[in-house]
């Protein structure tokens, strides 16, 4: 079975990167309907990827690439993950 609602976390100088898991429906459109919901509430616009692995599996990247990374993106990254009730990550 694939992973579902299940985190990571990649850091670099200027670099955040959180990848959300989905293994179904339901969870796809959790991360989406949330990410939108924390662009719109935190006025913060990173990219996001959206990964298919296979017809109901894939993830969700959520990348920032700027300078002040490490406060706006971590604010997002908490928010989201607090918003999909996921309590911990993978480094």
């Amino acid at each position: 079975m694939r992973r579902d609602m299940c985190a990571d976390v990649k850091m670099e100088e200027g670099y955040m990167r959180l990848s959300v898991d989905f293994n179904n429906d339901e969870s796809r459109e959790k991360i989406s309907n949330a990410i939108a919901k924390i662009e719109k509430q935190l006025n913060l616009f990173p990219s996001v990827i959206k990964r298919t692995i296979e017809p109901n599996c894939g993830n969700y990247s959520i990348e920032f690439n700027d300078i002040a990374v490490p406060r706006d993106g971590g604010e997002f990254f908490e928010v989201l993950m607090k918003e999909l009730e996921i309590d911990h990550c993978s480094i």
